[in-house]
């Protein structure tokens, strides 16, 4: 959609828009004590003893009780830009995702997995056909990008009543006071690691526009799209994991496996990142307005973020699996430390160029600290030899993007990088590729 959003959005839009969904994201999992997270952990358990109801009817109650909190800010948001102009779409949107996310979480803990993806499908298609409609049929500009998203909600939410078994497990009885305690003793801890991840993620573009401006931001925020090809190769796999890593915590056999699916995951992401930086600059001509092509030389060290925030999140798992969620947070509170305070230190001196540092440095940072910290659980072995060697390589690459002009020998040089790299990842390759062909004979067999 960035041939179209950044065609018929200025860069000061696009860093308002930025602004706003920035908050939304840090407000939900601290005015509903991290449900999301609970309504998933403790669907899965519930299933079995059939008593799903309580979960969800818990989770709807905190995220209602978290909407009234929310409306106690209106007169600060109503005051400031951009909230002020774009007020009621904040709330708006900020409920319906909140509903929205739990409603997709207790499908999925569930096991529905068919209408968790079907209603996501539901709400890209509606994002994409309610933009065209109201940025370049009616013209209607910022206001227009919002009222997609809300209809884009609540297509998804329809979707998941009629079809995820929302309708009959909502009941009144169904609430339960002592079990919204076990919950919440669950997904408090949660809070603050949910904040340092925000911190990492998305707390730059404050800085960015306090110090530079909305511009800045917009640019930023068009530079974070591409590492989102890595975040949504890593949250495919990522779905599917978190689960095998709970069903399968403790038992005979789960280090070799942590350490296999590790390589692979490590591999996947390592060879697609170099591909992104061969096509990168191509890419942007393509997909992006002049005003924002600049933001190419912010995508490296945003995609190298990227790939340790999923290395984080993998690692993250043993914490959800052992339910011992406190290391998660104190990992993360390193990250955010690192995070604003080059934050704070560089962004005067370097501009945007700092803030995509600190959130590699943040993610390097966590990744680390949660290797070392996970061997309480689990005893993994990392390939440090494969993958400082790999980094190397695309490490090099990155050099070749900044100081190659010509973009057609990049290319060539990019491709024989990239190359190289699949030569030193053969191993891993190997196995997700006799993954794939074991996953497409069980789907024949079927």
């Amino acid at each position: 959609m960035l041939p179209l959003y950044t065609r018929f959005l200025t860069t000061s839009d696009y860093g308002k828009l930025d602004i706003i969904q920035t908050t939304i994201s840090l407000l939900i999992p601290l005015i509903t004590l991290q449900a999301v997270e609970a309504v998933f952990r403790y669907s899965i358990d519930m299933k079995e003893r059939g008593n799903v109801s309580t979960v969800l009817v818990n989770g709807l109650l905190l995220c209602f009780v978290g909407m009234i909190v929310s409306l106690l800010l209106y007169p600060v948001f109503k005051k400031f830009e951009p909230f002020s102009s774009y007020v009621g779409f904040f709330y708006a949107i900020m409920f319906l995702s909140m509903t929205d996310s739990i409603m997709k979480q207790f499908v999925r803990g569930l096991g529905k997995t068919t209408v968790f993806v079907v209603s996501d499908l539901a709400y890209t298609v509606s994002v994409v056909s309610f933009s065209i409609l109201f940025l370049i049929v009616v013209r209607l500009g910022l206001q227009g990008y919002f009222l997609s998203m809300v209809l884009a909600h609540l297509v998804s939410i329809v979707v998941l009543l009629t079809f995820g078994n929302v309708v009959e497990n909502l009941g009144f009885r169904s609430f339960d006071r002592s079990f919204l305690k076990s919950m919440l003793i669950y997904s408090v801890p949660l809070i603050p690691n949910a904040l340092m991840w925000w911190v990492m993620n998305v707390s730059d573009r404050y800085m960015l526009t306090y110090f530079i401006g909305f511009d800045a931001t917009g640019i930023y925020s068009v530079s974070y799209k591409f590492p989102s090809l890595i975040t949504l190769v890593n949250s495919i796999f990522f779905m599917a994991w978190q689960l095998s890593a709970m069903e399968q915590y403790g038992k005979d056999g789960y280090e070799r496996f942590y350490r296999n699916v590790f390589g692979a995951l490590s591999s996947l992401l390592l060879v697609s990142t170099s591909f992104v930086f061969v096509i990168l600059k191509p890419l942007l001509m393509i997909f992006v307005a002049e005003a924002f092509y600049e933001s190419w030389k912010y995508v490296p060290l945003l995609l190298l973020g990227a790939v340790f925030q999923a290395f984080s999140s993998f690692f993250g798992t043993n914490y959800t699996a052992s339910k011992k969620t406190k290391g998660a947070f104190s990992t993360s509170v390193v990250g955010g430390i690192v995070n604003i305070g080059i934050n704070f230190a560089l962004i005067p001196i370097w501009g945007i160029q700092a803030a995509a540092f600190s959130t590699m440095a943040a993610y390097v940072a966590m990744w680390l600290m949660r290797v070392k910290d996970t061997q309480k659980f689990v005893k993994i072995e990392v390939d440090w030899r494969n993958l400082l060697l790999s980094l190397t390589v695309i490490g090099i690459q990155i050099l070749g993007l900044y100081l190659i002009r010509n973009t057609l020998i990049f290319l060539a040089f990019g491709s024989a990088l990239m190359l190289v790299l699949l030569f030193v990842q053969r191993k891993y390759i190997q196995q997700v590729y006799s993954f794939g062909m074991q996953l497409l004979s069980e789907i024949r067999s079927r």
